[in-house]
């Protein structure tokens, strides 16, 4: 598959088939990921990647906090953002709902459960930075984020990034042993998409080019 149709199809999975994921193909997805730009190729990026017994941990302790705390899903700004984001967000609560209420679940359920189970796949990646960088290079971590999903796209495999999870670092941070001196930047789930799944086969709207281009000649 080339890059360009890789970019167009892929979707977030959020339904997984119950088929493993061998060690293998993670390892080939991250030298993909390995090889994104960034800055003086500082390669800030660190992924923990989390399966089998562990992945299983993991997912009860989140689900066991967020029944506990209830951190909705949201776009983390701390005010309302300007109108043209939250018509982009309506517009895919329009086109999600329909397709999560033919598995008989709310919406908000559905996402905020779905995110701390990594939507039932078999494989959790967990994405940190080490605390010391400054926000600037997040953009890397982004870059490589992106190559690491558009090969996995390429390799026939369903990603989902999630980052309602990040509420609960330290909840991470404890269950994997992760350092101090780590932020948890993502959640990523990784798996074989269910492509019967309706969760699998809805499609947002996205932006137009003059709502996200600007041309100066």
């Amino acid at each position: 598959m080339d890059v360009f149709t890789a970019m167009k199809q892929r979707r977030s999975a959020r339904a997984y088939l119950d088929k493993p994921v061998t060690r293998a193909e993670i390892e080939e997805i991250f030298e993909f990921a390995g090889r994104a730009p960034s800055a003086i190729n500082l390669q800030p990026w660190e992924y923990v990647v989390v399966y089998g017994e562990e992945k299983d941990r993991l997912v009860r302790r989140l689900l066991k906090v967020h029944a506990e705390r209830q951190v909705p899903c949201g776009p983390g700004t701390s005010t309302r953002p300007p109108e043209i984001f939250t018509r982009r967000s309506r517009q895919a609560s329009d086109v999600m709902a329909p397709a999560v209420a033919e598995t008989g679940q709310a919406l908000d359920r559905f996402v905020e459960e779905g995110s701390c189970s990594f939507y039932g796949a078999p494989i959790a990646i967990i994405v940190t930075i080490d605390k010391l960088f400054p926000k600037l290079r997040y953009l890397d971590l982004g870059l490589s984020i992106s190559y690491l999903l558009l090969a996995a796209e390429a390799k026939g495999l369903g990603t989902c990034p999630i980052g309602l999870i990040t509420a609960y670092a330290a909840d991470i941070a404890d269950v994997l042993s992760i350092p101090e001196e780590k932020e948890i930047v993502l959640g990523i789930a990784l798996g074989y998409a269910d492509g019967s799944s309706p969760v699998n086969n809805f499609e947002t709207i996205r932006a137009d080019q003059s709502e996200i281009l600007r041309w100066y000649e």
